[in-house]
Formats: C-alpha cells, sequence, structure tokens
C-alpha cells in the first residue's frame, strides 16, 4: 500500500537515477546536509544532566552540555511508548496525525497474535526521510521502529521480530532493504538478526552502523539502541544495572560519532529518546473490570483470551478505552460510570479521566472513547481476570503515562544536538518534541512542512 500522503520522487532522482543505486544516483546531486540521530530508549534527561548525582561516567553524552545544544527535559507525546514517539521524531506532528498511537496494534480477539506497528505504510505524515529522499540524500536507519518496506530508506534494517533463535537472521534479511544488502554486509559483522537480549542487538545495531557509515556515507542516519530500556523496565530506572548499561550505550555511541566524523565532518549529531522511566509498584488491570461489568466476554474461564467486547481497554501504560459501537450512548454512558467509580476509590490509582476534546487536545488516538490517567507508580495492566489492582513486591520500571509541561516530568525524554553552527552549551529548556523533526530538516536544509511547531533556537551567534 503507498503512503497517502506520498507524491512522486522529483524528477531530478528519476529514471536512471534511481537504477544506479542509491550512493551511485546521488552522488552528483546537491546533498542534504548530514545528520546522525540516534535515539536511546529509555533515557532520562537527568542522567545526562546530573551525571555526576548518579556517579555515571558517561563522557560522550556528558560532551553535548559543553560542545551544543540540550534541553531540560522533552514533553513527548502520549501514551510515553516507543513507537508513537519515535514516529513523532521523524515526523514533527502528533500520533492523532501520524496514526501510530501505541506500540501494539489495537486488537482485542488477539487475531493479530501481539502484532506491533512495524510496516512503514501505516505511517500517514511525511517523514524525515521522505524529505531527506526528496532533496537527493542517501538515508539510512537500523531498528527503527515502523520502518518495514520503507521506500524512502535506501539502506534499511527495520525493527522486525525478535523470536530469540538465528533463524530470526533469515526474516531480517528478507525485510531489510535493498534486497540482498544485509546478506553482504553479514559476511564482515556475522549474523545480523533481532532477539530478546536487548543487550546483543545493540551491538549487532552498532557493528551494522559502522559499516553503513563507512561504505555508504548516509546523509541521514537514524539508529535506534534499545537495551537501556530493557533494564529499567527490569530493574528500575536508576538501578546498577540500568547504570551500567548506559555507561555501555555511551561508549557506543562515542564509536559511532567517530565513525560519523570520518565521513561527514560537518555531520550534526542527535541524540534523543523517547520517554523517561518511573518506577512500577502497581498495576491496574482495566479490562478485567470491563469483564465483570459485563463489557467483555471471555471465550475461556482462565481468561486468556476474548470472545467478545462491546469496549475494550488498549494498554499502552496508560488505558484508552475504545467501544465498538462508539455511537452508542448507552454502553458509553455504562463506560463513563464504571470509570467514575473506580476513580473514586484512591487505592485504584486513577488520577483522571479524559474523554471527547481532552483526548483530541493531547493528540491520542481518536477511535478512544475514553482516556485513563494514573497516578505516579500505577500503569495498566494486562490482566482480563482477578483482582482489578495488582501490587507488586519487586522493583519495576515502566513508562506511558500521560504528560504536559507541567506533569509527570518522570516520562520527559532527552535531546542533545552538537555540530558545526550549534550553538556550545545552549540550555533551551523544557521543549515539545514536535520541535525536533523541524530542528533536523532545517539543519538538513530540506523541508518538512507539515511540522508546524518552530524549530529550535539550536544555532550559535
Amino acid at each position: 500500500m503507498k503512503l497517502a500522503w506520498k507524491s512522486a520522487i522529483a524528477a531530478v532522482v528519476a529514471g536512471s537515477v534511481l537504477a544506479s543505486g542509491p550512493a551511485m544516483a546521488r552522488q552528483d546531486i546537491a546533498r542534504p546536509r548530514p545528520v546522525l540521530l540516534i535515539t536511546i530508549d529509555g533515557l532520562m534527561p537527568d542522567h545526562v544532566l546530573q551525571a555526576d548525582k548518579y556517579k555515571l561516567s558517561i563522557p560522550v553524552l556528558r560532551s553535548f552540555l559543553a560542545e551544543g545544544a540540550f534541553a531540560k527535559g522533552v514533553v513527548n507525546v502520549s501514551p510515553t511508548v516507543t513507537y508513537p514517539n519515535h514516529t513523532t521524531l521523524i515526523t514533527g506532528v502528533h500520533p492523532s496525525e501520524h496514526g501510530i498511537y501505541n506500540n501494539a496494534v489495537f486488537d482485542p480477539l488477539g487475531k493479530e497474535r501481539g502484532e506491533w506497528h512495524s510496516y512503514y505504510s501505516e505511517i500517514k505524515a511525511p517523514t524525515l526521510w521522505h524529505a531527506a529522499h526528496q532533496a537527493g540524500g542517501v538515508t539510512a536507519s537500523l531498528c527503527w521502529p515502523v520502518t518495514a518496506h520503507a521506500a524512502d530508506i535506501d539502506y534499511n534494517l527495520p525493527e522486525f521480530g525478535r523470536n530469540g533463535t538465528e533463524r530470526a537472521q533469515y526474516l531480517m534479511e528478507a525485510v531489510s532493504q535493498p534486497p540482498g544488502y544485509l546478506e553482504q554486509l553479514e559476511k564482515s559483522i556475522g549474523p545480523y538478526y533481532l532477539e530478546p537480549d536487548v543487550a546483543a542487538n545493540d551491538r549487532r545495531i552498532e557493528a551494522a552502523a559502522l559499516r553503513i557509515i563507512a561504505d555508504k556515507h548516509p546523509d541521514l542516519l537514524t539508529i535506534h539502541l534499545g537495551a537501556l530500556d530493557h533494564e529499567e523496565h527490569d530493574h528500575g530506572p536508576e538501578s546498577a544495572e540500568a547504570f551500567a548499561e548506559l555507561e555501555r550505550i555511551d561508549a557506543a555511541v562515542g564509536r559511532l560519532i567517530a565513525a560519523e566524523r570520518q565521513v561527514h565532518p560537518d555531520a550534526k549529531i542527535v541524540i534523543a529518546s523517547d520517554h523517561g522511566f518511573y518506577r512500577w509498584t502497581h498495576a491496574v488491570h482495566l479490562n478485567a473490570a470491563l469483564v465483570k461489568a459485563g463489557l467483555i466476554a471471555l471465550r475461556d474461564p482462565a481468561g486468556k483470551s476474548v470472545e467478545s467486547w462491546k469496549a475494550f481497554a488498549w494498554n499502552g501504560g496508560t488505558g484508552m478505552i475504545v467501544l465498538q459501537k462508539p455511537d452508542d450512548e448507552q454502553v458509553k454512558a455504562q463506560v463513563r460510570q464504571l470509570l467514575r467509580t473506580l476513580a473514586q476509590d484512591p487505592v485504584n490509582g486513577i488520577d483522571h479521566i479524559y474523554e471527547g476534546g481532552e483526548i483530541a487536545a493531547l493528540g491520542m488516538a481518536p477511535n478512544a472513547s475514553f482516556v485513563v490517567g494514573f497516578k505516579e507508580g500505577y500503569a495498566m495492566g494486562s490482566g482480563l481476570t482477578g483482582p482489578l489492582v495488582e501490587k507488586f513486591t519487586t522493583v519495576r520500571g515502566n513508562h506511558g503515562a500521560l504528560t504536559s509541561p507541567t506533569t509527570r516530568p518522570d516520562v520527559h525524554s532527552a535531546f542533545f544536538m552538537k555540530g558545526p553552527g550549534i550553538a556550545a552549551g545552549k540550555d533551551l529548556g523544557i521543549i515539545d518534541m514536535r520541535q525536533i523533526a523541524p530542528t533536523i530538516a532545517r539543519e538538513m536544509g530540506v523541508s518538512l512542512p507539515t511540522a508546524k511547531l518552530p524549530a529550535l533556537p539550536v544555532r550559535g551567534q
């Protein structure tokens, strides 16, 4: 399926130019100014801004504070999970505009078997890759969400599939671009695949990125590193395990920047994250309450699958309540009363119930009739049976909370940028995530008109 917004490639990169291969095709064209964008999934800004407080040795990330521009915090999009926020980073618009509302697809009956949004054609807004490609640039990406089968990415190893075996190598070879390229790459870096060991994935991503930088000199290279997020989920956001991983990532980022500087001495380097983290102490199983209210019917007594539903809570850390028939006022009134009753008991950890215009203002999924925001320490759980609230006995980390400039700074994300022309030591304060894509577009010299917020004032005098 073609992207609804995509027009034909401009004549300057058409015909024989395209046929000769991405790097060679554009060698005689005035290409965009180079940018390397690395996301560190789950990076909290304070862990860089106050590294000494946490006794962190992260010299590469800390160098951005003296040599570049940085944000005290980034107000990200809600829910504060990976896929909607990565898509906002690359489009500059809210989920309601780009179409990626959550990590997982909405699937109350389980027909998709836990499928996540993977395919580039699901994005409904222009991207930086598209803008760079239209301007004659060479684009590359590694492990970036929602990029499978992306015509705008010349060298693409998408985030796709994690079955934990080396057979996943064949899956990655099938979905990577251009055809046959990953097989060539593997001759020097070894088998490339994604598995549950996210730190091992990051090492493969780094190895592949170093080869792509050296061989293909992409004008826009996007890299997503996920191991920090994994450790924060398992052990908490300020655990020894998470901090050790962040120090390893810092060294990897240093190697990637050094490689980029070898081929593009004038490159702008951007480090960003998708969300922060908080300590998760209680899971709130909203669908269990909907089952008890007769709004969900289960297929089996064990409560492992859904037979039918009138209302279902889509889990994104927050609870996005979708009605099967959005115009059914009787069901809507029943759900509204149920949620209000649950919110009256402080034990349930519900902070606010959003509806109608409030949801639209947050830029969230337009198919959600209600959104349930939780208090600190609480997040939505996935249970269909049992008690509404489950308390944990071990430390865990989570994200997904609804956020704003004044609420839940624990889930705000990070932004750092340096390179020629970028102001040194520039404190940008609190910024909106939607400003990052137009900032990158401006620094590349490409057009991204659908990103309406102004670019950040990162330039020096």
